[in-house]
């Protein structure tokens, strides 16, 4: 019997197929870069054969942005080594991911208790919580 899905690499070949017409309208210099960033994303094939819950597209995206931000760390230590000073680096310590912020705190200004009523403005316009009906 036969696969029952594709492999990685032929899921690769199917979304680079997707692809030709996009490339094919961008302008000949983006052409050349976009075909260095899918040799790129060739790198990582193997890898997203792991990742069978994302869409293929993501994780050559990734694979992408990936491949990009190690060329960017290597230029960065290059200049570190001729001394000049590229700003604060972020390490692995300092990657921790910040906990996401309430809905309400980005809603409602810094200080303020959204269950706190509210001065109606002088343009006579007043909002209305749904909750609290109309």
């Amino acid at each position: 019997m036969g696969r029952t899905i594709l492999s990685a690499t032929q899921t690769w070949v199917e979304e680079e197929k997707a692809l030709r017409r996009f490339v094919r309208a961008l302008r000949k210099s983006d052409q050349a870069l976009i075909q260095e960033l899918l040799a790129l994303s060739r790198k990582h094939v193997a890898e997203a054969s792991y990742a069978s819950n994302l869409y293929p597209m993501d994780i050559y995206l990734v694979s992408m942005l990936l491949e990009m931000y190690r060329k960017v760390r290597r230029l960065e230590d290059q200049l570190e080594r001729l001394g000049v000073d590229t700003g604060e680096r972020l390490t692995v310590v300092d990657a921790a991911i910040p906990a996401l912020p309430s809905l309400v705190s980005l809603v409602s200004p810094e200080g303020d208790d959204p269950a706190e009523p509210v001065e109606k403005p002088a343009d006579g316009i007043e909002y209305v919580e749904l909750q609290d009906g109309a």
